[in-house]
């Protein structure tokens, strides 16, 4: 009777062993991605801020021309995800892992104006259009624009 308990005791420990054991650091999510091959982040400010890149004084509002409306970040980040321009591209709200920095301005009945700058904070594009997702769109065809010529020169 031990000596069947003892088989089944190896047997059932040899079974789950890899499973049970300590389990390794860095769990296996499939295969590495490249870091070039990574997709480009992107921060919707909440309003025009100096510096938006830097830790230091990045809450200064430098001009929040919303006119007394609240900011639309998470109108504009709902853009981002279902648009069919922006889906390279992957939306985050802690803006010291972003690539790209968007900010995008209701102006009044003049439609919406929007610049896009890179990490060091040079803007790369602007523009302005009458509807929210136009001005989304166009920006990430800016942002997709100037990452593959950033990837292309890498």
């Amino acid at each position: 009777m031990k000596r069947i308990f003892l088989y089944l005791a190896v047997v059932f420990s040899l079974a789950l062993g890899p499973q049970s054991g300590a389990q390794s650091a860095k769990p296996d999510y499939g295969p590495e991605v490249q870091p070039s091959a990574r997709r480009p982040v992107v921060y919707v400010m909440p309003n025009a801020l100096a510096n938006p890149g830097s830790n230091e004084g990045s809450q200064v509002v430098v001009d929040s021309a919303h006119t007394g409306k609240e900011p639309q970040v998470a109108m504009i980040y709902q853009e981002l995800q279902h648009r069919k321009e922006c889906q390279g591209f992957s939306e985050n709200m802690i803006k010291e892992k972003a690539d790209y920095f968007l900010l995008l301005q209701h102006g009044g009945g003049r439609g919406n104006r929007w610049a896009v700058s890179n990490k060091a904070g040079e803007v790369i594009a602007s523009g302005q259009s009458v509807k929210l997702g136009s001005s989304v769109k166009d920006a990430c065809l800016a942002m997709m624009k100037n990452w593959q010529a950033r990837s292309a020169a890498q």
